[in-house]
């Protein structure tokens, strides 16, 4: 809690100022899909996410008027190292649940969130961006 939401919610309340006085800024949160959907065992988690999903909503609304864009991002499973020690063979049964049959890169989540903070969005905010290739659709 205290990484996950907390963390977060302190970094936006000082980052902010700063922005306040440019009247201009970019706050991505990163989340989970575990902040849409959850499933057993996944409880302390996904509240962080949910948590996390609260915050951006809610900073949205309070930093509009000063130019400052708030949005989540909530990446589904990603082909990273860790992913493949914990998941080992249950990667290959994952994937077959996954609509687009396959895990994400890492770049394709960073290409969101670079959208979010580029001169490209100028209206997008207190959303939160599920990129699961359709994991949370079916």
């Amino acid at each position: 809690i205290k990484i996950n939401t907390i963390g977060p919610t302190i970094l936006t309340k000082i980052i902010s100022k700063k922005m306040i006085k440019n009247q201009f800024g970019r706050i991505i949160n990163m989340s989970s899909i575990f902040g849409e959907i959850t499933k057993e065992k996944r409880v302390l988690y996904s509240i962080t996410k949910f948590g996390i999903n609260g915050l951006t909503k809610g900073s949205a609304i309070d930093l509009a008027k000063n130019q400052i864009l708030v949005n989540s991002v909530s990446p589904g499973f990603v082909l990273t190292k860790l992913t493949k020690k914990i998941l080992g063979k249950k990667i290959n049964t994952l994937k077959n649940e996954i609509p687009l049959k396959r895990l994400a890169s890492s770049k394709e989540i960073s290409k969101i969130v670079l959208f979010l903070v580029s001169d490209q969005n100028t209206y997008l905010t207190g959303q939160n961006v599920i990129v699961d290739g359709g994991f949370t659709s079916r």
